[in-house]
């Protein structure tokens, strides 16, 4: 009589699925987060065309062919590839306000947004908005004063 019994090999599926079980959540939050590397890349490289127009065009951040009627740069389809999020968007809010220069993209299926704050040609933070607080939570960002979700890049 050699081999295992019905009730030894019922516990032995039953403890790899609890370990799976604990495993999952975490093993999908680290997925994320490379995934989210993509658009911190894309919105690095996105601020950085945005700086170089910036001084091609005499340090006037508003280039009306550049842009599009949607905020999109007229050329960065072919500079930057997206898998998962969308192609930056330049969404200019003003000299008034903490941040002049914001660029964002989208995680494919509006899970989140990420936004990119250009201040005076540094790229000063990354944001992070969704319905879902911990989506951004597992990507690496962390909650601000005011209930904000930011990598801060300073």
């Amino acid at each position: 009589n050699k081999g295992f019994t019905l009730v030894e090999l019922l516990i032995v599926i039953v403890i790899v699925g609890i370990l799976v079980t604990i495993a999952m959540p975490k093993y999908q939050a680290a997925l994320e987060r490379g995934r989210a590397q993509e658009g911190i890349a894309n919105l690095k490289a996105a601020s950085d065309l945005i700086n170089t127009q910036y001084v091609l065009d005499g340090n006037s951040y508003v280039r009306e062919n550049s842009v599009d009627n949607n905020g999109s740069f007229g050329h960065t389809d072919e500079m930057i590839r997206a898998k998962y999020f969308s192609t930056p968007v330049w969404a200019a809010s003003g000299n008034g306000t903490d941040c002049p220069q914001k660029i964002n993209v989208v995680r494919e299926g509006n899970e989140y947004t990420l936004s990119a704050c250009n201040k005076e040609g540094e790229l000063k933070y990354i944001e992070c908005v969704s319905t879902d607080d911990r989506v951004c939570m597992d990507i690496g960002t962390e909650e601000d004063a005011q209930g904000n979700y930011r990598l801060d890049l300073r």
